[in-house]
């Protein structure tokens, strides 16, 4: 009885979670005046990804580039983010409702992989600011879709901008200043358990590395008490932040 309480309650905040996460990209989209713009786009994509068909899925989100329908930008921003997050399970099986989620997402990253051939012709027309940033999510934190995002926004916004993977040991973070010598370490978190481990590094990155500026982002730190409790320079909420950011640091 108590092992099924347990799974009851896991469950429960999942769903709960991922309400939540819902709105917020729901509440974004609609800030962002695109929804209705690309609203066919948007629904023949979410179709493709509940047939749990990869192939039409990646090809159709390339199509859109190569025919010059979207942007990187509106690519990720109104068919990736939203459809990562607006994900809605069939079944009353957690376990199979976990998986079905990272299958999802091992489509949204491969489709952001094929892309990043688009990234590399707009750079060529993209005037360098001069600046490094790494991007990473830390220890324990596996969601690594919107840290690939955010590199890649940093790419055509002028930065010199390395993602160095996900669940980054502190040592490793370390080792990656030291080799990159960034202006800005970017660290993308979703789950709020990873605010201590998130804590913890930036405390030593401002103790031994302070000319490193800190940028965060990500679902956990919609949480003000959160953000209270880092030693931080920056806050990046959504992609239109990265490009005020940018315009910030060319100032």
């Amino acid at each position: 009885m108590f092992l099924e309480a347990l799974i009851a309650k896991c469950f429960l905040f999942y769903i709960l979670n991922k309400i939540v996460i819902i709105y917020n990209i729901i509440i974004k989209i609609l800030e962002m005046g695109i929804c209705m713009t690309y609203e066919k786009e948007f629904n023949t994509f979410l179709n493709l990804l509940k047939t749990e068909d990869k192939e039409k899925s990646v090809l159709y989100a390339l199509s859109l580039l190569e025919n010059k329908k979207m942007d990187v930008e509106d690519l990720y921003k109104v068919l990736l983010a939203p459809s990562l997050m607006y994900f809605e399970c069939d079944v009353d099986d957690l376990e199979i409702c976990i998986w079905k989620e990272h299958h999802r997402t091992s489509i949204i990253r491969t489709i952001l992989e094929s892309s990043y051939q688009y990234i590399v012709k707009r750079k060529e027309e993209i005037k360098s600011i001069g600046k490094k940033v790494v991007v990473l999510t830390p220890a324990f934190e596996y969601h690594e879709i919107a840290a690939i995002m955010v590199s890649h926004f940093m790419l055509l916004q002028g930065f010199e901008s390395s993602y160095i993977g996900a669940n980054v040991p502190k040592n490793d973070i370390v080792s990656a200043i030291k080799t990159y010598q960034p202006d800005f370490i970017a660290f993308s978190v979703t789950n709020p358990y990873n605010i201590v481990v998130t804590k913890q590094v930036c405390d030593e990155l401002k103790r031994y590395s302070p000319e490193v500026k800190i940028v965060l982002g990500g679902q956990a730190f919609k949480d003000q008490a959160a953000l209270s409790s880092i030693q931080y320079d920056y806050v990046l909420d959504n992609f239109d932040d990265i490009k005020k950011f940018a315009d910030e640091v060319k100032a």
